[in-house]
């Protein structure tokens, strides 16, 4: 199986960048958003690092985990860890001008408050790492602003909400490492600026619906479900990054034409069946794996396949050619 932690890491840059793109602020903290900062600490217990980011005796302004605007309006917080087991408290609702939040690695449990609605400027939500055992709700999907929300290694289950396709300025979308069900909304094909979506290691049903496949994804990541059918319509042009890995998913791998700029590719402990296609040789890849399937034929020298091991290519049916043994007769 290939190797993850290069792209976690670069998905948590792309998260900094997001967040930390807000502008702080040169005024003291407004009384409003003063209070509801209070009230969140209080709940999350007296020593969590928000407080250590702010000094709520004079300014929380002034912290390196709260971003404020130039009339001192609170635009962003972080509020991560704590000592004591709190929901989000709907009083988050009063910092109207918040743009993003995070709360990770908390003993936070419960759901989203539905009270997020009023924030008409929010444009990213995280929530990971934390003890939330909730089903996603669906009026995420009437938050038209909304352009990332990363929801992931939480304890959420049921059905990924079809709301969600609302979102057409929605770029970002990661709700792995929870226990998802149910079968992956035909409607996410709506949301057209659509570059990342990571939905592994859940408890994901059916087939992938077509409509992903007219998305210009780079990242795509479905592994560590029970998806079925064909997932050749995810091969697209854009795709740096494919992880299929896990699933029962069965197509022709000989038919799917492999774009030049995937780079990383988990496909390994499938049913796919057939050879590899023609194009694999224009593609430099920095990560591999095709084991565990039901491919045959020799593996095409002229590429980039030849530079990983043998055990990227392991337990199909009848694959030969470096690094495995030579095809016969050859």
């Amino acid at each position: 199986m290939v190797k993850h932690t290069s792209i976690s890491i670069l998905k948590l840059l792309f998260m900094s960048s997001l967040f930390l793109s807000i502008a702080p602020s040169t005024e003291p903290c407004h009384p409003i958003d003063y209070k509801v900062l209070h009230e969140i600490q209080e709940a999350m217990g007296s020593t969590p690092p928000l407080v250590s980011a702010f000094n709520l005796a004079n300014d929380c302004c002034s912290g390196w985990a709260i971003s404020c605007n130039s009339n001192g309006r609170v635009t962003f917080f972080l509020a991560s860890k704590g000592n004591t087991s709190t929901q989000i408290p709907s009083s988050i609702s009063q910092l109207e001008y918040l743009q993003a939040f995070q709360f990770i690695y908390s003993p936070i449990y419960g759901s989203l408050p539905s009270a997020l609605t009023k924030l008409k400027y929010l444009t990213a939500i995280r929530v990971s790492g934390t003890n939330l055992n909730f089903t996603i709700p669906s009026f995420l999907g009437n938050m038209t602003n909304l352009q990332s929300i990363d929801l992931s290694s939480n304890s959420l289950r049921g059905p990924i909400p079809s709301s969600l396709g609302k979102l057409d300025g929605l770029t970002r979308l990661d709700l792995s490492n929870n226990h998802l069900s149910g079968q992956i909304p035909q409607s996410l094909g709506s949301c057209k600026a659509l570059g990342s979506l990571d939905f592994s290691n859940n408890q994901l049903t059916g087939d992938v619906p077509k409509s992903l496949g007219q998305l210009n994804m780079d990242y795509v990541a479905l592994g560590s479900n029970q998806l079925t059918g064909d997932a050749s319509h995810l091969f697209q042009s854009n795709t740096g990054t494919l992880y299929l890995y896990s699933n029962r998913f069965a197509f022709n791998f000989s038919n799917v034409k492999v774009g030049s700029n995937l780079g990383y590719f988990d496909m390994s402990n499938n049913l796919v069946y057939g050879g590899f296609p023609a194009s694999i040789i224009n593609t430099l890849f920095y990560g591999f794996s095709v084991s565990n399937n039901r491919l045959c034929g020799p593996i095409p020298e002229g590429g980039s396949l030849q530079q990983f091991q043998a055990d990227a290519f392991a337990n199909n049916l009848c694959l030969c050619g470096r690094p495995l043994p030579p095809c016969s007769g050859s």
